[in-house]
């Protein structure tokens, strides 16, 4: 009996050590290739993703093409357009408008309110509410995306879907920028 409740205890710590601590965009000071939004997010770009459910099954798979710009005053568009393996079709606008250093309100047709984006070393962060269909209606779900940029260009993308706090969906993708070919 002493050594069941040893091993309890143990895991009962284990789990409030591991649950506790949370990524931060902290978390990435100084590490490289530094993540510059108005570089990466300016000109074409293919997305490669996977939808999971809660319990973490794939339900559908994606592919994006994505062109981003940036206008005389700093302000950036990215336009998304993606199809998913069960043949529907998404095109998402973001606006990214720089609010400091390295940190952008972002604004979207789905998203609900204005969306926090901040850059630090390689990686982007980027915190809002999405409106997605769900049966004959809607619902919003809470988003936390953290896109690293890794060093041949390439950014590897998860998201974590919440509602109530409780994870119901995660993406994972991947993005390439597509440089000019000879």
């Amino acid at each position: 009996m002493k050594k069941i409740l040893t091993v309890v205890a143990s895991l009962l710590t284990i789990l409030i050590f591991t649950g506790c601590s949370k990524m931060q965009i902290e978390d990435f000071n100084n590490t490289t290739p530094e993540f510059i939004p108005q570089e990466y997010f300016n000109g074409k770009l293919t997305a490669y993703g996977i939808v999971k459910d809660r319990s973490g099954k794939i339900i559908k798979s994606f592919k994006g093409d994505l062109v981003g710009s940036w206008d005389k005053n700093g302000i950036g568009t990215l336009d998304e357009k993606f199809v998913y393996s069960d043949g529907k079709k998404q095109t998402r606008v973001w606006k990214l408008v720089p609010t400091g250093d390295k940190t952008f309100d972002a604004t979207a047709g789905d998203i609900v309110g204005t969306a926090k984006m901040i850059a630090n070393g390689n990686t982007v962060m980027i915190d809002y509410v999405m409106r997605v269909p769900y049966n004959d209606s809607t619902i919003d779900i809470s988003v936390k995306d953290w896109l690293h940029l890794q060093s041949d260009g390439v950014i590897i993308n998860h998201s974590k879907m919440k509602k109530f706090g409780f994870t119901v969906g995660e993406l994972v993708i991947t993005i390439i920028k597509d440089f000019p070919r000879n």
